[in-house]
């Protein structure tokens, strides 16, 4: 597990690495050299040549090692060396841009950059790195409206330039990343908005800083979510993988309980039961064949079926904001104890969220977008603080898990802490993709997994579909169906273990899949 962290403490936990004995020039070293790694896989030396923009600070110095080490590797390397008037090159970018030159290294300042080649396969942004604040203005600004001119893959080194490590501001001058390396931790710009659009897939790089286990920073990658899966015993049955009861629709929303159905299926549990109002049922009976469907008449929770035979239920998608869904998740709530996830109509009817939610006399989990949160708790939905506070204030009080969705979504438990997810795009702003996502995660939970941990790897799966969804296509034609879809590949990626140090792939990294 990962721990994102600000650009600050990311100084002081430097700062204690080189006092513990690791000098700073190795650090550096390790850092280009990881960077390095990655571009090998982004271009071969065939494809073109590299260009690498490297700034007066240790992000330049970074951005110098990688140029090394792929002239050893037998790339055509330029590097333009950019620092503002009267400012000098830290210690260590100096001593590896020298390393850089006696390896033959082709140096240019912004002003010579029509010596530049005409294309180039990769451009690697080592610009200014995580400390950015303020405006990008001069030399920098140029540097980086040459990158976007050559239109071609881009690698950002630690941070993008123009991303505020702390905040996830963007300057207008930012180039989007297709791959972004970001060294020791994530840092928090990368994760949230806007700036986590501009990232690409990120990757992790351990250059042995050790990062403090903070339980609110935690932020999984592919290596752990794996470790997350329920078994698939050889000799299991229906029953060993769980029966799954869902609850939701209506006339004017039968999509919704089909959606999530799919979700369910996708996700392994082994027997999905479908309860919808009478009205809804015609529309939907029969139109998954893999579900089986049942009824109760509008307002009334006995006729649905007894929740005491299925392993995890789910209740909510598309059932409307009325006062006959109320009466129906309030009985719920006083008399079911089976484990449960309610999402949508099942929270926005609610009133006293916290003192409702608490007695529940099961595991719970909750799945509130921002508007929904809202709602629950009169926070601020699109502020991503304000929000965050509210579902950490609501899983506290009321005693369980809540997946707030957005860009990210993070998963609160009141005891495990939060953990936020990267996965994902912005083709899940789509109505239904919550859905899938509801009848992923109480798939999960039919199959044995603690609402907390199904939240974490739900998000993520969920995520990763949709990442993959699109990297032959657009987020702009994403579809929930087609996030169902995509399932498959991703529990299968998940479940091959991937080494990989990639925490998300944002639809334009797969290389690294399986290996």
């Amino acid at each position: 597990m990962k721990y994102w962290v600000l650009p600050e403490e990311m100084a002081e936990y430097d700062r204690r690495a080189i006092q513990n004995g690791t000098p700073g020039d190795v650090l550096m070293e390790r850092a280009g050299t990881a960077s390095a790694e990655t571009a090998m896989k982004m271009v071969s030396p065939e494809s073109g040549p590299v260009v690498v923009f490297s700034g007066p600070g240790n992000n330049g110095g970074d951005g110098l090692v990688l140029a090394r080490k792929l002239m050893e590797r037998s790339y055509k390397v330029y590097v333009v060396l950019a620092s503002a008037a009267g400012r000098s090159l830290t210690h260590e970018c100096q001593t590896n841009l020298g390393r850089y030159a006696q390896t033959g290294g082709t140096v240019l300042s912004p002003k010579k950059m029509d010596f530049l080649p005409g294309s180039a396969s990769l451009t690697v942004d080592a610009l200014l790195g995580t400390g950015f604040r303020g405006n990008i203005l001069g030399v920098f600004a140029e540097c980086l409206q040459k990158i976007r001119d050559y239109h071609c893959k881009v690698l950002a080194l630690d941070t993008p330039s123009g991303i505020n490590g702390e905040t996830g501001e963007i300057d207008p001058c930012t180039v989007p990343a297709d791959v972004t390396v970001t060294f020791a931790a994530p840092k928090a710009g990368l994760l949230f908005p806007p700036g986590c659009g501009f990232s690409g897939s990120i990757f992790t790089a351990d250059i042995g800083i050790d990062i403090d286990e903070l339980k609110n920073r935690m932020i999984p990658g592919l290596s752990d979510v794996s470790t997350l899966l329920p078994d698939r015993p050889a000799d299991g049955h229906k029953g060993t993988f769980g029966r799954l009861l869902l609850v939701g629709g209506s006339e004017t929303m039968p999509g919704a309980p089909q959606l999530m159905s799919l979700g369910a299926l996708r996700s392994g549990a082994g027997l999905v039961t479908l309860s919808v109002p009478l009205p809804a049922h015609q529309l939907i009976a029969g139109r998954i064949p893999e579900v089986i469907a049942s009824y109760f008449m509008p307002g009334d929770a006995t006729g649905i079926a007894d929740p005491e035979n299925f392993q995890a239920a789910a209740v909510g998608p598309g059932m409307g904001n009325s006062a006959v869904t109320k009466k129906v998740i309030t009985y719920i709530l006083k008399n079911w104890t089976v484990p449960l996830v309610l999402d949508a109509d099942a929270l926005n009817v609610l009133d006293k969220p916290a003192a409702i939610l608490k007695e529940y006399g099961g595991p719970l989990l909750i799945t509130p977008h921002p508007g929904e949160m809202s709602r629950l708790m009169k926070c601020d939905p699109s502020n991503v603080s304000s929000r965050s506070e509210a579902a950490e204030k609501l899983s506290e009080s009321a005693g369980i898990t809540v997946v707030l969705k957005g860009r990210p979504t993070i998963v609160f438990h009141p005891d495990k802490g939060s953990c936020t997810i990267p996965a994902g795009n912005s083709g899940l702003a789509t109505g239904g993709s919550g859905d899938i996502l509801t009848g992923i995660v109480s798939s999960l939970m039919a199959q044995g997994i603690s609402p907390f941990n199904a939240g974490v790897l739900g998000v993520y799966v969920h995520g990763l579909a949709a990442d993959m969804a699109i990297e032959s296509s657009s987020e702009r034609s994403l579809l929930p169906s087609d996030i169902a879809a995509c399932l498959g590949k991703a529990f299968r990626v998940i479940e091959n273990g991937c080494k990989s140090n990639l925490l998300t792939s944002g639809g334009k990294w797969s290389d690294d899949y399986n290996k």
